[in-house]
């Protein structure tokens, strides 16, 4: 079917297998033979430009190579590299160097330079010899039928004398540019699978991260809707009701009043109810943003969080160095995610003594540790709790380490970025 036949292809490849007799009727061969046509002129400037830089000399190369790969592939083309959190120069320096994907662009172009000779060959063999077999078989054609002797203007030896030759000639080159067209794509799609995979594709840690959070954005997304419906449950359930009970008393308190009977008794059920009402409401709202962050700063809020623990009956130890002027969302972060893990200690661990420490490292980072001597055992597989912290540290652009072999002590590292440490 003609709708099938032109269903949009992402790359020479694809359409030479979905369009083989329509594809030199598209940009295909055309975009193929731009690609292999620059690549020599790509590499020798790499050559010359870029090797200073060692075994970080594949970085620019790569840079450019994705961004050329668009001619000729439609797919998005990615950076293999991980964010860059290391900080200065040189800690940046030793980021890449350590990096699989800098040795693989730093290989594809030790490869580019064989392959543009490549380029320039096909070229030369499937274009450019036709081409001139066209152009002089028409000229040739042209002056035998104005009655022209060719050997009055070319000096080349034994031409064929007959119009019709110099015809067949000329058919035959345009066969030959037609086929030569058909093996440039093919170059191209060997060359842009070839490019994809040295310069473009993750590597197996980055791209099981991504994996990682895409399943956590998927959580997190499930956790928001999760926490909406409870919080107009709550709402519903809770306030609402109190809310309503009050309007009820208010109602029966002014009856009551016209006839001079005593609402004392209404009075107090009025207050109880606004008390409780205010209540129910203060716990939704801390749900949302907690009022420790509110009415104190991270390291009073921390100190909030002990000081149930102890309520609970738990030894505890506090050793803080907070930076000052943290972003609000990473204060929020760090806050609810040490709750849980408090909460975690007071109800499931066993625990007699919980230790908070927290400290800036010069990575730039803050770290929040939460240790308990419980039975241990704790791991993200075995319930929600550190699964709900992981995914919020991990969009905080943080990371979570937990240690807690069976038997004890557990250990919860929590590492987010601080700009200001």
């Amino acid at each position: 079917m003609a709708g099938t036949a032109w269903t949009p292809v992402d790359g020479p490849g694809a359409a030479l297998r979905r369009h083989p007799v329509r594809l030199l009727v598209t940009s295909w061969p055309w975009r193929s033979l731009a690609y292999l046509a620059t690549t020599p002129l790509v590499a020798f400037s790499w050559l010359v430009t870029c090797w200073p830089l060692l075994v970080l000399a594949g970085l620019p190369l790569g840079h450019v190579e994705r961004r050329r790969l668009r001619w000729i592939d439609r797919r998005a083309t990615p950076t293999p590299h991980a964010p860059a959190t290391a900080r200065g120069l040189a800690g940046w320096a030793r980021l890449r160097a350590g990096e699989r994907s800098t040795w693989t662009e730093l290989l594809h172009g030790a490869l580019l330079l064989p392959l543009s000779l490549l380029d320039l060959a096909l070229a030369s063999v499937a274009l450019l010899m036709p081409v001139m077999m066209v152009g002089s078989g028409a000229a040739l054609l042209v002056l035998l039928v104005l009655g022209v002797d060719p050997g009055a203007v070319t000096t080349v030896p034994d031409l064929p004398a007959s119009a019709g030759a110099q015809l067949g000639v000329a058919c035959l080159g345009v066969v030959w540019f037609a086929a030569g067209l058909y093996a440039v794509t093919l170059a191209a799609e060997g060359r842009r699978r070839l490019c994809r995979m040295l310069v473009s594709e993750p590597s197996q840690p980055l791209r099981a991260r991504l994996d990682e959070v895409t399943r956590s954005r998927a959580r997190i997304t499930s956790a928001f809707d999760e926490e909406r419906r409870r919080i107009e449950r709550d709402l519903h359930d809770g306030a609402q009701q109190r809310l309503t009970s009050l309007v009820m008393t208010l109602g029966t308190m002014k009856y009551e009043l016209r006839r001079g009977h005593d609402i004392g008794p209404l009075v107090d059920q009025a207050s109880a109810d606004a008390r409780r009402a205010v209540d129910e409401l203060r716990d939704i709202v801390h749900g949302i943003y907690p009022s420790a962050l509110r009415e104190h700063d991270l390291a009073e809020a921390f100190d909030d969080l002990l000081s149930r623990a102890q309520r609970a009956g738990l030894t505890t130890g506090v050793d803080l160095a907070i930076p000052p002027d943290l972003p609000t969302d990473v204060e929020v972060g760090l806050y609810f995610a040490v709750s849980e893990l408090v909460t975690n200690v007071t109800r499931h661990s066993g625990a007699t003594t919980v230790t908070l420490h927290a400290a800036p490292t010069p990575r730039r980072t803050l770290v929040v540790t939460v240790e308990d001597d419980g039975h241990g055992g704790a791991a993200p597989g075995r319930g929600t709790g550190l699964v709900g912290v992981i995914d919020r540290i991990e969009t905080l652009g943080g990371r979570v380490a937990v240690s807690s072999p069976e038997g004890g002590p557990t250990r919860v590292s929590v590492e987010v970025p601080c700009a200001s440490s």
